[in-house]
């Protein structure tokens, strides 16, 4: 990791801390102020944002619309953390010369590498649908054997999909949609639905003649 990349991840976790830091004392009355996101456990986090969430809308109708901004401002900042995080997984699981995808909104891709190749499966949330017809197309390629270019059906680019609101779906397969109620970050953050849908994933590959074992697999999410 060169200097750059280290200041810049240090910035990164600073902010997250202090973030945290007004979360947890905000939750609990505790003054974890003076501490360090070393302190700090995923368990105790998410206790504690749980507890926030229960409580939110009663205690923030009290609040001045400067207070509400303040408040909106730090969780962005949170979000726009976590949303560099994803981007910096994303390109970690790619091929050296391979550029990253854009994810779609209202949707997602479950992306896997296998040896020297990405394949991505676009996905959409219930209640959206692709806008060209995907049934038989389940995932998309880069490697050394397209170039390390996307395969895409749009001209160029790293555009693999895009979501369009929709009563139906009837663009993709049916595995290329979220459940009612799960949405792409609801999958992702429950182990057991992540392993549901990347062995759908596997098998799909294998069907197609991608038999390798996977090196790595991620959900990203739009």
């Amino acid at each position: 990791m060169n200097n750059t990349t280290s200041t810049t991840m240090s910035r990164t976790w600073m902010q997250l801390c202090l973030l945290f830091a007004f979360l947890l004392t905000t939750a609990s009355g505790n003054n974890y102020s003076s501490g360090c996101c070393s302190e700090f456990t995923y368990e105790q986090i998410d206790k504690q944002l749980q507890a926030m969430k229960n409580c939110f809308e009663s205690v923030s109708i009290n609040w001045t619309a400067y207070q509400s901004a303040n408040i909106f401002n730090q969780l962005q900042t949170l979000t726009d953390i976590i949303q560099k995080q994803q981007n910096e997984e994303l390109q970690r699981l790619l091929p050296a010369n391979c550029s990253a995808p854009a994810v779609p909104e209202d949707g997602g891709l479950l992306c896997v590498s296998v040896k020297n190749s990405a394949y991505c499966k676009p996905m959409c949330n219930a209640g959206y649908d692709f806008n060209f017809i995907r049934r038989s197309r389940l995932f998309e390629e880069c490697s050394s054997a397209t170039k390390h270019s996307w395969t895409t059906q749009f001209i160029g680019g790293n555009r693999l999909a895009i979501c369009n609101k929709s009563r139906i779906a009837v663009s993709g397969a049916s595995s290329a949609y979220f459940p009612e109620g799960q949405d792409c970050r609801k999958i992702k953050s429950d182990e057991q639905l992540m392993w549901n849908i990347t062995n759908i994933f596997q098998s799909e590959l294998i069907r197609a003649g991608i038999t390798q074992s996977l090196e790595s697999s991620s959900l990203f999410c739009g």
